[in-house]
């Protein structure tokens, strides 16, 4: 079998598990929220089955720290699990800086932790969150930890070693959330010794592995990145456990509506990984290849940085503003103390329906993509290579 079934059914076929209209952010006002109005048009009736609600997970006050900012305490209840809506990235943090990093983000509100082991620093993070719990300033239950099956672990029968991996790495008897990395399977080309497509990649085979893993209680929620609209309605018809969670790349460059839109449809909710952008992925690219992301820097963007002279905000508050109130999951990963608490500083402010409008137009389509085959190396010429080419 070659890369995901394929199935030529529409997407009005998915069936809603979300069914109360959304709650996400504080002060949303009456501007446009596409993920909140899709899921007031498709889920109506209440049910236990899947509900997305604001909630309060936490139990702490934010730390004296900061500067004050109204706390980030509205997660999104879907699948059986609450995601809080405002997550910690940690591609790229390294291991030295895990322990100061981790209890910072903590102290400053963030309770949703995103990892990967492809990240190199799960047994990092587990030391730090250890020495948390027992020192009792937090405890597993506040937290929301996040875990993915690498492309190159693209086989059913390395689930449950992969889950044992970060259980083991992360110190934990659960993850709250388990992904699958990216729709195409990489093994390693043994004439060249680099990355190639695995032909055999089964995803569904790998799915119902996945599956095992919450009757087992290992994991409570499943989810995938990278995936296109086709490749998650291919799943949602063939899985008994749905998933609860699409992670992909979303900035003002790459906005992808209609993947938004069709995962709220299916009842998913939507995370965005480098929500600032990528300013760390240039130096990535270049180490690895010599190139570079030839997209540029929302960061920098003249709209951007006059928007946020406007409110008295960075431009990063801002941009993760943006995709925060159409309903989207954030996870911006900093090291530094000072402006992992800045980032945070989003709760206090909206977008008004103007900025919203000029911050649309900032999109890019297929050509603001940073992470494709320049990372993703080896999966662009599989029939399952998940973004449009350029």
């Amino acid at each position: 079998m070659v890369g995901i079934l394929s199935m030529g059914s529409n997407l009005s076929k998915c069936s809603p598990r979300i069914s109360i209209p959304v709650k996400f952010a504080r002060k949303w006002g009456n501007f446009p929220i596409s993920c909140r109005d899709q899921y007031k048009q498709f889920h109506n009736s209440p049910s236990s089955s899947g509900v997305l609600d604001k909630v309060n997970p936490f139990k702490k006050n934010s730390s004296s720290v900061c500067p004050p900012v109204k706390c980030c305490d509205d997660v999104i209840r879907v699948g059986g699990v609450e995601i809080p809506m405002y997550g910690y990235g940690t591609w790229q943090l390294e291991t030295d800086l895990v322990d100061s990093s981790i209890e910072y983000a903590l102290d400053t509100g963030i309770r949703h932790i995103d990892t990967s082991i492809t990240f190199g620093n799960v047994e990092a993070i587990g030391r730090a969150l250890e020495k948390l719990f027992k020192c009792g300033k937090y405890c597993r239950e506040e937290l929301f930890l996040s875990g993915k099956l690498p492309n190159f672990n693209m086989k059913p029968e390395d689930v449950y070693k992969v889950v044992s991996s970060y259980l083991e790495g992360l110190k934990v008897k659960y993850l709250d959330l388990f992904m699958i990395q990216f729709p195409v399977g990489v093994i390693v080309d043994k004439c060249c010794g680099e990355y190639v497509a695995d032909p055999y990649s089964d995803i569904l085979a790998i799915w119902k592995e996945m599956e095992k893993q919450v009757e087992e209680k290992r994991v409570k929620a499943l989810g995938v990145s990278n995936f296109n609209i086709r490749q998650i309605h291919c799943l949602m018809e063939c899985s008994k456990i749905p998933p609860a969670n699409l992670q992909t790349e979303l900035h003002v460059y790459n906005q992808d509506c209609e993947l938004v839109k069709a995962a709220c449809r299916c009842g998913i909710s939507v995370t965005a990984y480098a929500p600032l952008g990528s300013p760390s992925l240039v130096q990535h690219l270049y180490n690895i290849n010599g190139s570079d992301n030839n997209v540029g820097d929302p960061l920098m963007n003249n709209a951007v940085e006059r928007i946020g002279r406007k409110y008295g905000k960075t431009s990063a508050n801002v941009l993760l503003r943006f995709l925060l109130q159409k309903g989207i999951i954030v996870i911006p990963k900093s090291s530094k103390p000072d402006r992992i608490c800045s980032n945070f500083n989003v709760f206090d402010f909206e977008l008004d329906a103007c900025d919203i409008e000029e911050l649309g137009s900032l999109d890019k389509g297929k050509y603001g993509r940073m992470f494709t085959d320049n990372v993703w190396q080896g999966t662009s010429k599989h029939p399952e290579y998940p973004f449009p080419k350029t």
